[in-house]
């Protein structure tokens, strides 16, 4: 077999980034939801568990 190597420039991997942290237009308005509410209420994107498996938010209340 024949060993390939490539010169072609080399892109760094992407280290620490969390998908769950990427930024979406659900995710968007969780945080300007989350920024009118009382203080140690919090705003969640969860899997919804609909047929279309569409995400959905959940407003937690404080303990």
């Amino acid at each position: 077999m024949t060993d390939l190597e490539f010169g072609g420039p080399q892109t760094p991997m992407v280290t620490g980034l969390d998908l769950a942290d990427a930024s979406t237009p659900l995710r968007r308005a969780a945080g300007r939801l989350e920024a009118v509410l009382p203080p140690g209420w919090r705003v969640e994107v969860v899997d919804a568990q609909t047929p279309d498996g569409q995400p959905a938010l959940r407003v937690v209340m404080p303990d």
